[in-house]
């Protein structure tokens, strides 16, 4: 397999969320760099149809593409609420997005989330917020479905939790002989739903589009 096609992240062992981030985004240097790179393609980043591209790519960046590195993902799920119900909650189909670390395009999809309340409930858009503040960064699809359901046991008091995400990787796709429809499917479990097989089969029947009628 060459280098294009090869996402899977290195064997090395990681702390925190993602690739970390070891200074403050640059707008200035971030626009500059925009430019350059259209100069490199031969572009003229002052041509009628550019004039604002640098802004605007530096926006998108800033804001949606790297936007969880400015999110603490306790602080977007946030306390909840104390409950003594202990039922599973499902949540699917949340939109996702990434940036693959080597080939700097995004990856995007659904991630299907499930948790075991330990004792606190949690508002589902509140989950949709946890999903961003872990996914919109430099990472791997691998690390980000592990990420949010850790998240959820550790920031969350989940007795377990439970995430798959299905996305497009536009680094596949863009590869030679590709057909255009490769999905990439990871699985996650933890707490409960790893030494537990009959709630891990619960929830695939959950998020299984054809068991919903």
């Amino acid at each position: 397999m060459s280098e294009f096609h090869d996402h899977h992240p290195p064997h090395a062992l990681r702390t925190g969320l993602g690739i970390a981030r070891t200074g403050e985004f640059d707008p200035v240097a971030f626009e500059r760099a925009v430019n350059d790179l259209l100069a490199a393609c031969g572009v003229s980043p002052d041509s009628p149809h550019m004039g604002r591209t640098a802004l605007r790519v530096r926006e998108l960046w800033q804001r949606r593409l790297l936007g969880g590195y400015d999110m603490d993902p306790a602080e977007a799920l946030g306390d909840g609420f104390e409950d003594d119900r202990n039922d599973m909650v499902v949540i699917r189909g949340i939109a996702v997005h990434g940036v693959c670390p080597h080939h700097l395009v995004p990856f995007r999809g659904v991630a299907h989330v499930a948790y075991l309340p330990g004792g606190r409930l949690h508002g589902f858009g509140r989950i949709a917020r946890l999903v961003d503040a872990i996914g919109h960064r430099f990472t791997y699809q691998e690390w980000m479905t592990r990420d949010i359901a850790d998240a959820l046991v550790r920031h969350g008091h989940a007795r377990g939790a439970a995430c798959i995400v299905e996305a497009e990787q536009l680094c596949l796709l863009l590869g030679e002989d590709r057909r255009g429809d490769e999905r990439v499917v990871t699985q996650a479990f933890v707490g409960e739903f790893d030494t537990r097989p009959h709630l891990r089969s619960e929830f695939l029947h959950a998020v299984d589009s054809r068991s919903v009628r």
